[in-house]
Parts: C-alpha cells; structure tokens; sequence
C-alpha cells in the first residue's frame, strides 16, 4: 500500500517541509554549480513596513504588484539581463502583524561584479513600494553576496529554510522579538486547545478513533506545542488570535506560486532535481538512534535538539553527534543498526520510554 501526499507546499506540516527541504537542497545544488563556473550569487532580501491591522491577503497582493513594479523597472531590466534569479517569499506574524518578504537568489556571470547591483535594486524596490502608496525603510533591506560553493550551497537552504534544523527542531524555542511561523501560529493554538482553553472549544474536532484521542498526544507534539503557545504568549498573541491567523494564512496562499526562478536557472534547477530525486530512490537508512525520553526532553527544553540534529547532518552520523554532545550510551541513547527491529510496538521501547530519532 503506497502513501499518499496532497503535495500542499503552504499549509499541509507533512508535505511543506519535505517540498522545502527537497527544494532547498536542489537549489543549493545549482547554485554552487554555477559559483563553480565562475559565477558569483548575491542573496537579497525584500521588505516592506507593515502593522498588525493589515491582513496577509493585502500586504501579499502588495509584495507581488510591487514585485512586477521591479523587474519592469528601466533600471533592474538593464541590470537583469544575463542574471539567474530564484525569489522565495516567507511569511511570519509577530507583534507588528503579518511580516512577508521576498528572499532572492541573483547568480551573476564571471567577470560582472555582483556588488554593483546593491544600491540600484535596492533604490528601484524602495521606489516600487513607494510608488503604491506604502512604505519601505532601507535598513530593513539587505544584499550579501557568496563567492564560494559552500557559501552558495547555504545560500540556497536558506532560502527554503530546512538547514541547521531549526525550522522543526528549534524554531518553537527562539526567544525575544522574532515571530511565529505558521506552523507555529497551527501548534499555539493546538496547544492551548489540549490544555483545555474554554476559547477553543469546538474549534478543533476530532472523531473517537483519532490517534491523538485514542491514543494520546505524543510527546514531540506535546513539546513543540506547549512552546509554541508559550512564544506566542510573548507575543501577546492569544490562542484564539492563532487560530484565527492559521485560517488566514491558509486561505491567502491557497493556490499561489511557492517560487518562482528564470528560465535558465530553470534547467539548471531541474538537472539537480533529478539527480537528487535518483539518490533519494536509492538511499536506504544506515542508523537509527533511540533517545530516553528525558534525555529527548533536556535535549528540546535547553534549546540544544535544533543544534543536536545540525551537528548530525553535518557528520551524517546521529551516533557520533550524541557522542559529542556528551550523551551517555546506553543509558542516555542507543543506536539501532539496519535490519533490527526497534523496540517496543510503536517504536518507542516500552521498559525505558526511548523514542526513535
């Protein structure tokens, strides 16, 4: 029986970070080919000032005219010519209300030098913007520029935001001013939900056969909830105003573009499609580490499971990043080589309460 997927890039958590992750690696794939060819890549970022009584559907309309407004430019049409570009648009709320900007991806040919761009782009979307009747500060934009494949291959997760981990693993424990992600604004309400808030009563329904009533709400969820509504809270953003901003947020994106790029960094992209979609049929997991449970809870409440899951993508080893990270084998982790089965039904050892990584 195969598994099926809706494929949703915005609003479905399974689907959507698999497509960025799938996308942020084949970007970073062309990018950095082409910064072997000699070529250099700026990443900039786009924004707009915005308060909290603009709604998502308004200011992103804005984003996309002021968008067209740019590349139409006489200027930006003189300097775009021979230019790869990949734009990305990310979509956060915070205490200011919803916050869209547009990440760019420039690939500039050998010999043009990429810094000659800055002032006049970013002049050029300062004056789209103005041009629509809103407003836009200079310092909030920015323009930086990756001269190596290493530099350019970070350029490109970024872009799609799944390095380092920090999207799933540490985006519910950022403190201070930053603001929610989606995702964020679905889990602060789904954890003010199953702790009970009168707000939110008949807000989420879920039949009696429904894992998380039949079975109980498993520890990840749990944790990844409880912080989310807790960021939240920071925010002064209530349970039923993330509720309500989820609902918003999935019905301004439904059917909308997650990218767009230019046609010769089209191809390029497609060939480092492929060849990562060919690796992905014939890769097979080497390692599976079980964490105990309070070892996975220190891990998610002392901030360090995102830096936990980097340090393993970049050795490509769980074992050796738990080894050092200084967890104890055996009693604070074990690993599982290919062909074992794990432990306990539901992959969770039943006698320590160790959940599969």
């Amino acid at each position: 029986m195969g598994i099926r997927t809706c494929g949703s890039a915005w609003a479905c958590p399974v689907c959507s970070p698999a497509l960025a992750r799938e996308r942020g690696e084949v970007l970073s794939r062309a990018l950095a080919r082409l910064v072997g060819m000699g070529y250099s890549v700026a990443h900039v970022v786009l924004t707009i000032r915005h308060t909290r009584g603009e709604s998502l559907a308004e200011l992103r309309g804005l984003l996309s005219g002021v968008w067209r407004s740019l590349v139409s430019h006489r200027r930006v049409k003189a300097l775009w010519r021979g230019l790869g570009w990949y734009r990305a648009i990310e979509i956060t709320f915070g205490k200011n209300g919803w916050h869209p900007h547009i990440h760019l991806a420039l690939a500039v040919p050998p010999g043009r030098d990429p810094w000659i761009l800055e002032e006049p782009l970013l002049d050029a979307w300062l004056e789209a913007v103005e041009a629509h009747g809103w407003e836009a500060v200079r310092h909030a934009q920015s323009f930086s520029v990756a001269n190596t494949e290493a530099d350019a291959r970070e350029v490109g997760r970024y872009l799609e935001k799944w390095d380092l981990g920090l999207e799933v693993a540490g985006g519910p424990l950022k403190e201070g001013e930053a603001g929610l992600t989606p995702f964020q604004l679905l889990a602060g309400a789904v954890g003010a939900w199953l702790e009970g808030d009168p707000a939110l009563e008949g807000v989420f329904s879920l039949g009696e056969d429904h894992p998380l009533v039949a079975e109980g709400v498993p520890l990840i969820l749990r944790e990844f909830c409880g912080h989310a509504l807790r960021h939240a809270s920071r925010l002064g953003i209530t349970p039923e105003e993330a509720a309500y901003r989820w609902v918003e947020w999935a019905e301004a994106t439904r059917g909308r573009k997650a990218l767009t790029m230019s046609r010769a960094l089209t191809l390029l992209f497609h060939e480092a499609l492929e060849a990562v979609e060919a690796e992905g049929a014939s890769r097979v997991p080497l390692e599976v580490v079980y964490l105990a449970r309070r070892t996975y809870v220190w891990l998610l409440r002392s901030g360090r499971l995102a830096y936990w899951v980097h340090v393993s993508e970049a050795l490509g080893s769980l074992a050796l990043a738990s080894e050092l990270l200084g967890l104890v084998e055996e009693e604070e982790w074990r690993g599982s080589l290919e062909g074992r089965a794990p432990p306990g039904e539901a992959g969770v050892d039943q006698a320590d309460g160790r959940v599969p990584a």
